[in-house]
């Protein structure tokens, strides 16, 4: 199935309604399945209102890359300035968040969106970009694999009143070619 090309941009002040929606159906979509239904509600009630979203978009430590496709939101990546734990190295930016509809999925648009994460953490003078994923989110695993992350360690993450130990994936922020 082909799509039409999707325009990436920053995020603006008046996405924030349209990404909250967008990125809790995503994150819903996501671990449907691997996590209990009502703790996902729960998480997404929390961390993906259009305040939280709006908070989000106007924190300078923050970077939202919004992927569109004609007046539909596709997918989003948000790069952060946020302190790595100590089983990485070198100057970190955290990827927190790469999502993509469903519909997107194997259409290159989440390459898309990592190449302007890497990009955005070059702009901000990293050597590393690292992020934390649910093990048993394996698509998603797979795909930091191939842009090169490793598993360097472990970190905390609450979820539904439960602490899980979520890997922690690091890889290098490629340089720019050089002609």
């Amino acid at each position: 199935m082909s799509h039409p090309a999707a325009e990436l941009r920053p995020a603006r002040a008046d996405d924030a309604p349209a990404l909250a929606q967008f990125a809790a159906q995503a994150f819903t979509d996501t671990y449907r399945g691997l996590d209990d239904d009502q703790d996902i509600a729960d998480y997404c009630a929390e961390h993906f209102t259009p305040a939280v979203m709006a908070a989000v978009i106007a924190d300078p430590a923050c970077s939202t890359m919004l992927a569109w496709v004609g007046d539909a939101l596709a997918g989003y990546a948000i790069v952060r300035d946020k302190p790595a734990p100590p089983c990485v190295t070198g100057r970190a930016v955290q990827l927190w968040r790469l999502y993509l509809d469903q519909a997107f999925i194997g259409q290159r648009l989440g390459a898309r969106l990592m190449q302007a994460a890497q990009a955005e953490a070059r702009r901000r003078g990293a050597q590393t970009l690292w992020l934390g994923v649910y093990d048993r989110n394996v698509r998603a695993v797979d795909f930091y694999r191939r842009f090169g992350f490793v598993q360097v360690g472990t970190s905390e993450f609450l979820f539904g009143g439960r602490i899980y130990a979520d890997p922690i994936y690091a890889a290098a922020v490629p340089k720019l070619a050089t002609a």
